[in-house]
């Protein structure tokens, strides 16, 4: 499982490069942007990782970040640079507070893309990881450093024999939740309470399914607004997609199996995106490329029974014959709910689908021949913005005519279109 997520993440370059010399579909625009906003664009070259902050209407780069995990409120943007802890104001660049590191510490994932993630839903809590591993790569022990991000309190180390990695932090800080890996396949999820200062010798599992241990991709996750659950979808090798609905406050885990196969028989399964509406009441799960939406109502943070549906306008076949056996199509996480809940857009095979959400019909179909990464939309719900494969970035409008504007993004390789915020 280990050496899988690796792999995964390491085709993330192969796959930018593949896909800009076979050549993306581009939607003629105009030169001047309607919208007035700034988007955060997460991408990756050979020599840096960073967030751009990208002017709507002139197109341009106003501000160079580097990569690092937001708070939910977007007034942070914490990193790791030369050894030690950087927080940042994400508006200026400007260093709030530094933290210097003993040991080298880094941010931990929170997408197979490499977005980084570590924080509580609160905000309040940062969680960094570091390994020892032997000279062929086999990680023997982990390191954790919680860090209060009020810092009012020195951070606390946790160390741990084995192979760990970060899953979440609950919001008191107290309880830190793990992928423990068993071999390259399989994994169990433990908690570590820091206030008894152990690691539970208890396995956080579904016991409705019988079986303690999981396996699978993890592709990206998102909190319930209250910060009590975290769900996550994972992709397996030969058995469908599920998300693993995880309760942060009294540790206990649901399996919710998606429609479909797994992605040695279909490489489009790594297409899943998921999108909560601004009521905290839905999650989505949607698969454009296989032509499948699920709905989760979520009562009071739980989940409560999923419906799914077959979209009745969904593009089918691969975008790129030469990706489907070495990257099998990776793609960043792709969705987003208008602010008044009635509208769903994901990523299709090909262009962005508009998806009804009381039928879970598709509604809508724009730009054809797009190869589309990312995309997110702008906070009113009038604007949303795409980002494909290459880089490029479409302005779409929502209602109307859609008429699309295009413009090139950071130049390089996206990772993820993080935030639309007003100028």
């Amino acid at each position: 499982m280990g050496g899988e997520v690796k792999n995964m993440r390491a085709l993330v370059l192969a796959i930018g490069a593949l896909v800009i010399v076979a050549g993306c579909g581009r939607v003629p625009g105009g030169e001047v942007s309607p919208g007035n906003y700034k988007l955060y664009e997460a991408s990756s070259s050979s020599l840096s990782q960073n967030v751009s902050v990208i002017d709507s209407r002139s197109h341009r780069v106003e501000l160079s970040l580097p990569l690092g995990t937001p708070s939910p409120d977007w007034t942070h943007l914490y990193t790791v640079s030369s050894g030690a802890l950087v927080d940042l104001d994400p508006l200026t660049g400007a260093v709030l507070h530094r933290m210097q590191l003993a040991g080298r510490f880094e941010l931990p994932p929170a997408t197979v893309t490499g977005v980084p993630g570590g924080l509580s839903q609160n905000g309040r809590w940062l969680v960094l990881e570091s390994f020892d591993a032997l000279s062929n790569g086999v990680r023997t022990a982990t390191h954790l450093l919680v860090v209060d991000t009020s810092y009012g309190k020195a951070a606390q180390q946790v160390n741990l024999n084995g192979f760990f990695e970060f899953d979440a932090v609950s919001n008191d800080g107290r309880r830190i939740f793990l992928i423990e890996y068993l071999d390259s396949n399989q994994y169990h999820v433990r908690f570590y309470d820091l206030g008894a200062g152990r690691l539970d010798p208890n396995i956080v599992f579904d016991k409705s399914d019988g079986s303690s241990a999981m396996a699978g991709v993890r592709l990206s996750g998102i909190p319930s607004h209250d910060g009590q659950w975290l769900y996550s979808v994972y992709v397996r090798e030969d058995k469908s997609a599920f998300i693993h609905a995880l309760n942060l406050d009294v540790p206990f885990a649901l399996c919710l199996d998606l429609p479909g196969s797994g992605y040695m028989a279909n490489p489009d399964e790594f297409h899943w995106s998921l999108a909560m509406n601004v009521a905290g009441t839905h999650l989505y799960a949607a698969n454009g490329a296989t032509g499948i939406v699920t709905d989760l109502p979520i009562d009071n943070g739980a989940p409560v029974q999923m419906r799914a549906a077959k979209l009745n306008d969904s593009q089918t076949g691969g975008i790129f014959g030469v990706l489907d056996a070495q990257a099998k199509e990776l793609a960043g996480n792709a969705a987003a709910v208008s602010p008044d809940g009635r509208t769903l857009v994901i990523a299709g095979k090909s262009g962005v689908l508009w998806v009804d959400t009381s039928t879970l019909k598709t509604r809508d179909t724009q730009l054809a021949g797009w190869s589309v990464w990312s995309l997110a939309m702008s906070p009113d719900g009038t604007t949303l913005y795409v980002v494909d494969y290459a880089g490029m970035i479409a302005e779409v409008p929502m209602a109307g005519a859609h008429s699309a504007t295009t413009f090139a993004g950071a130049g390089e390789q996206p990772l993820a279109l993080m935030r639309v915020a007003p100028a």
